[in-house]
């Protein structure tokens, strides 16, 4: 038996083949290897990164496994967009945060920390 560990990829017509984890990520870059114009590429990330923000996650975690720097940097980016210039209200919102302060606390918090939410 093989000392290699194997990890499964399934194509999108369902067939399935296994590779040698070490490999993972030139298996991927391999595939994905055709000629692609840089507009074509930046259209495929713009339409492919209309997802949640718990989906964005996935995906992260995906590339992050993967050692995907390239669609990490897109991924990262992209989150950065969808949060920059949010006020704290709709930050909770976004991250599902339970605001637990009560308006007193908030207050003090906002009054010690003004710099923060100008």
């Amino acid at each position: 038996m093989s000392s290699k560990k194997l990890i499964p990829l399934k194509t999108s017509d369902d067939e399935e083949f296994k590779v040698n984890k070490s490999v993972k990520s030139e298996v991927i870059k391999s595939l994905l290897e055709e000629d692609v114009t840089e507009v074509q590429l930046k259209n495929f990330d713009q339409n492919f990164l209309k997802i949640s923000h718990s989906e964005l996650l996935d995906v992260h975690l995906a590339a992050t496994y993967l050692d995907d720097k390239q669609s990490d940097e897109v991924l990262f980016q992209d989150f950065l967009d969808r949060i920059t210039w949010k006020t704290l209200e709709e930050m909770h919102e976004v991250f599902r945060i339970m605001n637990d302060y009560t308006l007193e606390e908030e207050e003090l918090v906002r009054r010690e920390n003004a710099w923060a939410f100008k």
